[in-house]
């Protein structure tokens, strides 16, 4: 592990200029990530990463760079959005996701990410955060059986977010901290990460305005601190611009994480 026995660092394949695949583990791993956050869009890649052929080609990605297959960021979930009344669409997105833990284990990882925004109201309905809690009920014996973190990255307050844990009642279920998303929305990151500390998951690490790490509105150095006094150990992913140079991008990046977090 790196620094204090405390982080490993993974980085999104969008965050490269890339698509997964071995390029970008390679890339990841010469830059000095531990690990890639595959951006999962399409069904058929999902059925790929369950198929003993694609958990073969990932282990020898993984086995060939040195960078781990960490964290799948599930962007079919996006389609249960607008869709929460809608049994059906409710059934096969929760469905989706019970495969996507099930992939996210045979691939190494430790946990999927959960989208979902809504720029305009923020947080959902009380009715349909119910709904929401049930489906994830549904998806949070898989989590544990796999021993899999699902960790829900929105646009919803602390308060809701805190309902959603609390309802669900699964240590393998929570949120998905981003430095950057909780200024974005009005939040303050600080106190993101200290209310939610129990239930935090995984951390995006980002600054605002699409900036590198250090140059934009994000007090690292307060969110350092807040990291440190939940005891959040494991990764630190990285949502960080590509530029026209990502491999100069990743390096600057990694070095201020390094020199920031240990």
């Amino acid at each position: 592990m790196k620094g204090f026995a405390m982080f490993l660092y993974g980085i999104r394949n969008a965050s490269l200029n890339m698509d997964w695949g071995k390029d970008a583990f390679a890339t990841a791993g010469d830059i000095g990530f531990d690990g890639v956050e595959i951006v999962l869009r399409e069904e058929e890649r999902l059925d790929w990463l369950l198929s003993a052929a694609g958990r073969e080609e990932v282990g020898r990605w993984v086995e060939e760079t040195g960078a781990q297959a960490c964290s799948i960021s599930f962007a079919l979930f996006r389609e249960y959005k607008g869709n929460e009344e809608d049994e059906a669409v409710r059934d096969r997105v929760v469905e989706l996701v019970q495969k996507a833990i099930r992939a996210c284990k045979g691939m190494g990882g430790v946990g999927i990410l959960l989208p979902y925004f809504d720029g305009e109201n923020l947080d959902m309905s009380s009715a349909h955060a119910e709904l929401l809690i049930e489906d994830m009920k549904r998806c949070a014996p898989v989590a544990e059986d796999e021993g899999i973190k699902v960790a829900l990255e929105t646009s919803f307050s602390p308060g809701l977010l805190r309902t959603i844990c609390d309802g669900v009642g699964s240590e393998m279920v929570g949120v998905y901290q981003d430095t950057a998303n909780a200024l974005q929305y009005g939040y303050d990151s600080v106190d993101m990460l200290v209310d939610l500390s129990e239930h935090t998951q995984l951390i995006h690490i980002k600054d605002t305005r699409r900036s590198d790490l250090g140059e934009g509105d994000v007090d690292f150095p307060a969110c350092r601190d807040a990291i440190a006094q939940i005891g959040y150990e494991g990764w630190l992913i990285f949502e960080t611009p590509g530029g026209a140079d990502p491999v100069a991008s990743g390096k600057k990046n990694l070095a201020f994480a390094k020199e920031m977090f240990g």
